[in-house]
């Protein structure tokens, strides 16, 4: 035996406890909203009845991205799972090298399946949705120095895939790209996939996106389309030219109605670019920036700050009336940091896609949508769960829900999952709103 040093020793047991009671809720979940024969729907079926069938695929890959598993070989978690396996009925799970051939199997006609899905459990996220719809595209960079990586714009190898979120939350569309497309490639007919999906009673109001969309031909679609952009321009020779003649300043307030101590100010002016349609307005911010070291702005006053400071040029262009007033279009484009950067954040970092599990690049791809499809599954997921709770990220709900131990016991034919006395209400309502959930 072990020496220690408190007063007890390590045993082995063969009942089935688990460490991921809250995760077998998740994957109740699933089967609640028809996860299940989704998947049977539109992805290929087994070649013999030997095979496993594609939920078996997606349902393992989705609880180990859901647990925090960066690669294929951390599937053996859930394998070796047997309470989760019990309750949630899993009698098989692939292993780690059966589900990589199964990846690069159906590469492509799996990344049009997961859009399919995604796009039927995105009508599930649009009941809830009661604001005006608001797109935000971005691209992300993956570092990867795997064989079909390309050097990105950052001149780092990788992949540069393009995300699109519906109002801060559901990815409605994504695209996994080489590393050497420039993020302003192909941006308008992403927006035109991102519309494809909408429901046809449904449209979008808005759309944001960084410099790498200022095309012309994306402001004139927007313009067709009734729809309104904010997206950021470039300080090009036109646009410095049109800053120098403009003499009046506007202090942009914070949201509590405070102007920064480094004050900034916003003024706009009307633009148009070559071959475009029609003209639009181009919002200037001027902000005061000082370049020194940081830990010397400490020791400054506000007054030495202010003679040091340089001024600063960004701009936005919008074809928004003027309804909208200047600083709102700051604040409306500014909310982009928490409604996509943020969120592309959380499926890199929450979901390990920074981790890609191949070198064949369109089984890359299929899986980079499987974990958008986990990442969608989440933001929906979330609905059952209690107020406090939804705005939590991945990480924070497995510490709180997921990595709850349990122990499953079989009693007069009935199958029992025993937790600690203080989870038993949580995880209860959540049981309950995925019974609810079903019905609809």
């Amino acid at each position: 035996m072990a020496q220690g040093i408190l007063n007890f020793s390590v045993e082995a047991t063969n009942e089935r406890l688990t460490p991921r009671a809250g995760e077998i809720i998740f994957g109740e979940y699933l089967k609640a909203i028809g996860l299940d024969k989704l998947c049977e729907l539109h992805l290929p079926a087994p070649q013999s009845n030997r095979g496993f069938s594609p939920y078996t695929f997606i349902q393992s890959l989705l609880l180990m991205l859901h647990s925090g598993g960066k690669s294929l070989d951390d599937i053996r978690v859930i394998k070796e799972d047997n309470a989760m396996r019990t309750l949630l009925k899993m009698k098989n799970i692939p292993t780690a090298d059966a589900t990589g051939k199964w990846l690069k199997r159906h590469g492509l006609l799996g990344v049009y399946s997961m859009e399919q899905i995604n796009r039927t459990l995105l009508k599930r996220y649009l009941k809830r949705v009661e604001e005006p719809l608001v797109l935000d595209i971005d691209a992300s960079v993956i570092e990867s120095h795997k064989e079909t990586a390309a050097y990105t714009y950052k001149m780092i190898p990788g992949y540069t895939p393009m995300i699109g979120h519906i109002n801060g939350g559901y990815v409605i569309h994504s695209e996994f790209r080489s590393g050497n497309i420039a993020p302003a490639d192909t941006n308008l007919s992403f927006i035109e996939r991102c519309m494809s999906q909408l429901p046809k009673t449904q449209s979008l109001a808005f759309v944001r996106a960084d410099a790498a969309s200022y095309q012309h031909q994306l402001f004139d679609y927007c313009d067709v389309h009734g729809i309104t952009y904010t997206i950021g321009a470039h300080l090009d020779s036109s646009v410095l030219e049109s800053i120098k003649e403009l003499t009046t300043w506007e202090t942009l307030r914070q949201d509590e109605g405070k102007s920064h101590h480094l004050k900034e100010e916003v003024a706009e002016f009307i633009h148009t670019m070559n071959n475009s349609q029609k003209a639009f307005r181009l919002i200037v911010i001027r902000k005061q920036i000082t370049p020194i070291l940081p830990t010397l702005e400490e020791t400054l006053s506000e007054e030495e700050k202010l003679q040091y400071a340089r001024e600063h040029y960004s701009v936005i262009a919008t074809n928004a009336d003027e309804e909208m007033s200047m600083q709102a279009v700051v604040y409306f484009y500014r909310q982009r940091g928490d409604t996509s950067e943020n969120r592309i954040k959380e499926l890199k970092n929450g979901f390990n896609l920074k981790y890609l599990p191949t070198s064949d690049f369109i089984a890359n791809a299929f899986y980079f949508q499987i974990g958008v499809l986990a990442y969608n599954l989440f933001v929906l997921f979330k609905e059952t769960l209690q107020s406090s709770w939804q705005r939590h990220t991945i990480r924070t709900l497995r510490y709180k829900l997921y990595n709850i131990a349990g122990k499953v016991i079989t009693h007069a034919r009935e199958t029992i999952l025993k937790v600690n006395h203080q989870f038993v209400e949580i995880l209860n309502n959540i049981r309950q709103k995925s019974y609810e959930v079903r019905l609809q």
